[in-house]
């Protein structure tokens, strides 16, 4: 059954969710750069994308390898739960999607400059934003699906 749709009408404050994305962006750069400072640091040359060496500066190398490329995975996702969320309720997805940026930005320091335990915090704050996010979205959904 086909049902008309009025067209979808965004408040002026999903601009803060726009902007997070932006934010989501430079956490990605971040993390780029903390690998190629490693990888100069540590001398594994390029094409490499993973040093399969025992020694520690092999282990700090895959550190930062592992930190932008676990970034990498969750930035599409979180920033698709984030827009979708913000349709309903921008100021809060657009808060719950900072609060992943700045966890991110914490992790991937965490992880480059103190190993596999360096991680946890901003893994934590991570979290606290990506799966508020996850509730965000499916709420979000439930909204739209009921206008």
């Amino acid at each position: 059954r086909h049902t008309s749709m009025a067209p979808l009408s965004l408040s002026s404050e999903f601009g803060y969710a726009v902007a997070v994305v932006g934010a989501s962006y430079l956490a990605n750069i971040y993390g780029a750069i903390k690998v190629v400072t490693a990888r100069t640091k540590y001398d594994i040359k390029y094409p490499t994308l993973y040093s399969t060496g025992t020694t520690k500066n092999d282990e700090m190398y895959n550190c930062a390898q592992r930190a932008h490329q676990n970034t990498l995975e969750g930035l599409p996702v979180v920033n698709l739960m984030m827009l979708s969320s913000a349709t309903v309720y921008p100021r809060a997805a657009a808060l719950f999607g900072f609060t992943w940026v700045v966890g991110r930005f914490l992790y991937i320091r965490g992880y480059t400059e103190g190993g596999p335990e360096g991680r946890r915090i901003g893994g934590i704050v991570s979290h606290l934003g990506d799966f508020p996010l996850l509730i965000t979205t499916f709420c979000a959904a439930w909204h739209l699906l009921r206008a």
